[in-house]
Formats: structure tokens, sequence, C-alpha cells
């Protein structure tokens, strides 16, 4: 079986800092690992290892963006927060049901979904409007 992407990867999710930008590819590549991990069927443990270091790395990328965007506001950046804090608490949500072996792909959707509009809507429209 030849791996498909649920997410290719566009120069439209960029927001024009290499560092951020490189870690939005890096949480897309790993919703595509779950997504190809679930079509497959394999052993439930690499699905659920698989989420976990999504859901590190996710953990990871909003400390180091929320770091960036306080530099440029911290103000506004307080309302990214709890945007990140939201997204973490469906994470959060998600292992507390014992979901992560059996991620489905509804779920893995919802995620992408906040992932890509979270970073097309709210990260560009922060760093758009704290351009110096």
């Amino acid at each position: 079986m030849t791996k498909e992407h649920l997410i290719t990867w566009d120069t439209a999710f960029e927001v024009g800092i290499a560092s951020i930008d490189d870690q939005h590819r890096v949480l897309v590549d790993y919703i595509n690992d779950i997504a190809y991990a679930i079509e497959c069927e394999p052993i439930k443990t690499e699905i659920s290892e698989l989420f976990t270091k999504f859901y590190d790395y996710t953990k990871f990328h909003f400390k180091t963006e929320e770091a960036y965007f306080f530099t440029l506001n911290e103000n506004d950046c307080l309302l990214h927060q709890l945007q990140h804090k939201h997204f973490i608490e469906e994470l959060d949500s998600i292992i507390a049901l014992n979901e992560t072996q059996t991620c489905s792909q509804e779920s893995l959707y919802l995620l992408a979904d906040w992932l890509l509009s979270h970073i097309q809507e709210e990260d560009l429209k922060f760093l758009q409007q704290h351009k110096s």
C-alpha cells in the first residue's frame, strides 16, 4: 500500500517565519503518519505512539510559537495561548478516553482541520497584525 497524505503541504500554510513553518510542517507530517497508520490497521500501539509524539510535539510547538508571538504583542498573545490551550484540552480528552489506540478518521479530520485553520487564519492574522 502506498502512503497517501491526508494533508499535502502547500506554501499557503506558511506564515513566513522559517522556524514556525518548519514546525507546522512536522505537525502535518505527524497527522499524515497517523492517518496512514489508521488506514493500514496496524498494531494499535503504533497509532498510540504516533499520537503521543504528535501530542508532545504540539506542546513543544505551541511553547515556541507563543514565546515568539509574546515578543510581538503580549496582550494579543494571551488570546492565542487560549486557542492553543483549547486544542491541547481536545488532545487531553482523546487521551483520557483512551482513544489514542483507536483514533478514528473523524477525530483525525477534526484535528487536521483545526490545525490548518489555526495556521492559515489565526497564526497568519497575528503575524500580519504585528509586522514591524
